[in-house]
Order: C-alpha cells, then structure tokens, then sequence
C-alpha cells in the first residue's frame, strides 16, 4: 500500500525540519562545509570545470546591459555609503603598517629602476608645465636682469646721494626703463625656448632619479600618503563628484565588454589557466597542497547557515524537495510492486 497524501504531508514537514530545526543540522552543516573544502582541493581542476563551459560563461556575462546593471547600484548606493565611512575616519594610514613593515616599504621604493623615465619626462610635458616654467624664469630672469644695474646704482654717486631726492629718482626711472625694455625680450626668449627647456630639465631629473635625493623625494611622498586620513583622500568627494565618477564607470564598462579583443583576451587567459592546470589538484594549481592552515570552518559556518537555512525555506527551494520526495515515494512504490 503507497504512501497517502496525509503521510506525504507529514513526510515533507519532517524533511524540512530535518535540514533546518535544532543543533543537529547546524553540526552537519559545519561538517559538510570542511569535508567539501577537503574534497574540492583533492578533485582535479579539469572535473570541476570544463574551458568551453567557462567561456560561455564569460561571454554571458560580458554583456553591456548586465555590466550596467550591475554598475549602477553600486555607484549609486555603495560608493556613496564608503565615501560617507571614510569621511569619518580622521587616523593616518601608516596604521596599517606596522613598523618593519614600512621601513620594508622605504627599502622597496629606493630600487634603482623603481621609476621609470616615462613618467618623468611625462611631468614637463604640457601646457600647463609651459606656463609654470614660463612664470617662474620670467621671474627669475627680471629679478637677475635688474639685478646688475640696481647694484651699480646702489654704489655709485647717484646711490649716495638719493637721499637728495632727484638723484634716487632718476635711478629708479631708469631701472624702470630697463624693465620695460627687457620685459618683451625675456617673453621671446622663453616663448622659442620653453620646449627645449623642460626637455633639458626632464632629462637632467630622468639622469638622477637614483640619486639620494631623488630616492628621499620617494620616501618623503610615501611618508605624506601614510601619514594622511581616508578622511583627507576623500574630502573633495562631494554628491556631484561621485555621480560623474558613477557616470564614468557606467560608460567605461559598457566601453570594456564592448571590446572585442577583451572577450579573446579572456578566452586565451581560460585556456592557459587550463594548459597549466593540466593533471593537477585544485589544491596543487592555487599552491594549497599541504598547507597547515585552514580556513575557519567554525566562523564559517556559523556566518554561512542563515542564509543556508533562508535558502531552504524559499518557496522555490521547498518546492524542488517536495518534489524529489515525492518522486522518492513514487519510485519506492513502484520497486516495491514489481
């Protein structure tokens, strides 16, 4: 005799309880969590995946409606939320770091060939580094130019006797003069020759980026960033700025999945990461066989079984149980009547 509806009803509640009421399950759940990270470091990388089904997958992915989607929200709710906790935070960074660590980091940035030409040369070059140059050697240049004649007046008789009044003031209107004169010579000079003059200056800083003192300007920039705030980094990021930031990764990764060589360029990377993986554990190709450590299974499980239980009890998760149940029952009837 098959199993009635009353006793299905029964059968199903008992089931969901099973998986989800009391300490039982949540030890099984700990359990089956440190028996399926054993397992999945022991299974070879070529039985958990397959190189054409992880391409599909890609491509699935990179599509510039679910690319927007996905950037959408969190330019709109969770770069404003970090923006708004780092605003908060006024510590220096340099408290991440421990001491070794960031005298560590000191020896790092003074490698020899750390920086390369490029971005120095990249520093003189410009509009803007044009008209820095251009203001301070005219500048320069003036000062120097009436630099010589305010001397020569300044000791001669006409220097002694300014206290006359006549004499001072014909010094100086000649002075002005001078500067009048010479004012649109030094203008032509560094409008031919401003060009040359930051490609000399950049050459001369690319010829000593290993010296002392440029290995102490790394050092110092580095103490400057640490010794900053989150506070301090963001202060600028203001509700406008986030929204054109928003705006600029919506459109960059619609630009992105848009390229065709980014979807060969992710194929190519699946079938190397294939080739090498070719005969190993996933624990042999992530560099995990034998490690002591392991993940905290505890906290990990303990963190992870709401959202298991939650999942179970979804209309859709239950459904699919009393289903297999069912189906269960229905073939459990038909062996015992054969």
């Amino acid at each position: 005799m098959g199993a009635g509806p009353d006793k299905r009803i029964a059968l199903k509640q008992w089931l969901r309880g099973r998986l989800t009421d009391g300490e039982q399950p949540k030890r099984e759940w700990r359990q089956l969590l440190e028996a399926t990270w054993d397992h999945l470091l022991r299974t070879p990388v070529h039985d958990l995946i397959d190189a054409g089904t992880a391409k599909a997958a890609a491509d699935a992915l990179m599509t510039p409606e679910l690319v927007t989607e996905l950037a959408r929200p969190i330019a709109a709710a969770v770069a404003p939320a970090v923006i708004e906790e780092l605003r908060e935070d006024g510590r220096p960074l340099k408290r991440f770091l421990p001491q070794d660590a960031q005298a560590k980091l000191e020896e790092a940035i003074a490698r020899p060939g750390l920086v390369h030409p490029d971005w120095v040369r990249a520093m003189f070059r410009g509009e803007a580094a044009e008209a820095v140059l251009n203001d301070v050697l005219y500048r320069a240049l003036t000062d120097f130019s009436t630099l010589l004649p305010r001397l020569m007046v300044k000791v001669s008789p006409m220097g002694r006797l300014r206290v006359l009044g006549s004499a001072g003031a014909i010094a100086e209107k000649l002075i002005r003069d001078l500067e009048r004169r010479i004012e649109p010579e030094i203008k032509s000079f560094l409008a031919d020759r401003s060009e040359q003059i930051l490609e000399r200056a950049a050459e001369f800083a690319v010829g000593r980026l290993d010296d002392a003192a440029s290995i102490e300007f790394r050092a110092n920039l580095v103490r400057f960033v640490l010794s900053k705030s989150p506070a301090f980094f963001v202060g600028a990021a203001d509700e406008e700025l986030l929204e054109d930031i928003g705006l600029v990764a919506e459109l960059t990764a619609r630009h992105v999945v848009e390229m065709p060589e980014l979807r060969a360029d992710l194929h190519a990377w699946i079938d190397r990461a294939m080739a090498y993986s070719e005969g190993m554990s996933l624990g042999e190709a992530l560099h995990l066989e034998g490690m002591e450590a392991r993940p905290p299974i505890d906290a990990l499980a303990e963190a992870t079984w709401p959202a298991f239980t939650t999942l179970l009890g979804s209309p859709q998760a239950q459904m699919w149980m009393d289903t297999l149940l069912d189906e269960l029952l229905d073939e459990h009837e038909r062996i015992g009547d054969s």
